[in-house]
């Protein structure tokens, strides 16, 4: 799946009955059963970097086999593998 970008992207998965929404629905790959927060995290574009972020989620964002830290940005690079509970997805830049 290719995501345009903005300042900061939310991921997670739709819930009707939530006011909030994320930006990239992770529903269709089995976000629920994988344990996915409805808002699980955020990937932010500040100039030429790329950051993740988890924003509080209950199953906890990894990325390269690391926990991050609700509220703690880290580096994204090109090939990053990105942990959303048990959803893994690989990052790659075009």
């Amino acid at each position: 799946v290719v995501v345009e970008l903005k300042d900061r992207t939310v991921f997670g998965r739709a819930d009707t009955t939530s006011p909030r929404q994320p930006d990239v629905d992770l529903t269709p790959f089995g976000a629920l059963e994988k344990g996915v927060s409805r808002i699980h995290a955020a990937i932010e574009r500040n100039e030429d970097v790329l950051t993740l972020v988890d924003m509080g989620s209950s199953n906890g964002t990894h990325l390269n086999g690391q926990r991050l830290a609700p509220d703690s940005p880290r580096v994204l690079r090109d090939g990053d593998e990105m942990r959303l509970g048990k959803l893994v997805a690989h990052i790659y830049f075009q």
